[in-house]
């Protein structure tokens, strides 16, 4: 089959991929990006209506300049589409600051960072956000700059803006295998071969069979999201933000309520996901429970029986952290892989990464501390 010639291939055009390609295309370069699936799929990571962003980081101060640039760059993407995406509802994290690293890490990432929030006692918690039942113990911290993004359509925005720009982007195209070549680098799918001097996996849960002697640093597991009613007890016009609980069982997480829905689930890798593609839908009793556990001991006011689930999937990395870096022994291919469930906020901000090492080998961006060294050593 013939061949095509392009500066840089995208493997995967999920959140980090389709963001590239627009990153990529905003530079003048020609793009292809290959997706196996359609456009914004619910086969993946990126998927369920919501993800959370936040400055006050508690997983690291290091990603706070990232967070940063991450909001800038959805602004920018904001305006050049005409579309609202992201919704600065405001988010309180509950926990016990005696015992809660997540309470201290959003206070280190505050003070370092000074980014302004707000400290709630008993009697604040009560008033503020009364459809929570905690102990006095715990205090709350909100942050007016959180809220929320909305996923599928992040997605087909950084797809449109960049097929704006020139980029081709082919969904149903599931690559067989990527090579070096004479040229870069040759990439073949069924309908046909691909050629380019420059490649970026962004694969998602599938970055093991791309970078497979790394199979063990992208750990896919299950995650499962889930619906509840709510009856207008959870508003954002009621005062209600975005919100995240660290208790002893886990740590819960949820968002306003959107048509008498509140989305909620638990943040933590379940069961590994040995194939992505043939991975059972289908959610488990066990993988319910504890959410419903939470929602009769905290939340007031909110059905414990789930409207609706889904399922999506993370790629846990060895530290739980993010790996972005070149990949060895190819000096002119990139990835990014091993979000672990709290990556996609940062999108904005990779697919910038990711276009300045393809076009400059270098970027502004203070992203050392997430290459692949840190784990070798």
């Amino acid at each position: 089959m013939k061949s095509h010639f392009y500066d840089c291939i995208l493997i995967g055009l999920g959140a980090m991929g389709s963001s590239a390609a627009y990153q990529l295309a905003k530079k003048g370069k020609k793009v292809l990006g290959l997706e196996q699936f359609a456009c914004a799929h619910n086969r993946g990571s990126s998927h369920g209506e919501t993800r959370l962003i936040r400055k006050a980081y508690f997983e690291h101060p290091d990603y706070v300049p990232l967070l940063q640039r991450s909001y800038e760059l959805w602004n920018e993407l904001e305006k050049s589409s005409g579309k609202k995406l992201l919704h600065q509802t405001g988010l309180v994290i509950f926990g016990d600051p005696k015992n809660s690293e997540v309470i201290r890490g959003v206070k280190l990432s505050s003070q370092k960072y000074g980014i302004p929030i707000e400290e709630w006692d008993a009697t604040q918690i009560s008033s503020r956000f009364p459809q929570a039942s905690v102990p006095d113990s715990f205090i709350g911290l909100y942050e007016s700059t959180g809220g929320y993004l909305e996923v599928e359509n992040c997605v087909q925005t950084f797809c449109e803006e960049a097929q704006k720009l020139g980029a081709d982007l082919r969904f149903h195209h599931k690559v067989i295998s990527w090579k070096k070549s004479p040229n870069g680098f040759e990439v073949s799918t069924p309908q046909q071969t691909f050629q380019a001097s420059h490649l970026v996996l962004t694969a998602g849960p599938w970055m093991g069979e791309f970078l497979t002697n790394y199979q063990s640093y992208f750990k896919v597991h299950r995650a499962p999201l889930f619906w509840f009613e709510s009856g207008g007890h959870f508003k954002k016009e009621n005062g209600v933000p975005c919100f995240a609980f660290d208790t002893p069982e886990g740590f819960f997480y949820g968002f306003t309520e959107k048509d008498h829905q509140v989305k909620l689930a638990l943040h933590r890798a379940l069961g590994e996901v040995k194939n992505p593609e043939k991975e059972p839908r289908e959610l488990s009793s066990e993988e319910f429970q504890p959410v419903r556990e939470f929602i009769s001991k905290t939340l007031k006011n909110l059905d414990p029986n789930p409207t609706q689930s889904a399922l999506c999937f993370y790629t846990q990395s060895p530290d739980s952290h993010f790996i972005l870096d070149r990949i060895p022994n190819h000096p002119d291919a990139f990835f990014a892989g091993g979000f672990s469930g709290h990556g996609f906020k940062f999108s904005s901000l990779v697919g910038e990464v990711l276009a300045d090492w393809v076009c400059q080998g270098k970027t502004h961006n203070p992203v050392d501390f997430l290459k692949m060294q840190r784990l070798n050593s």
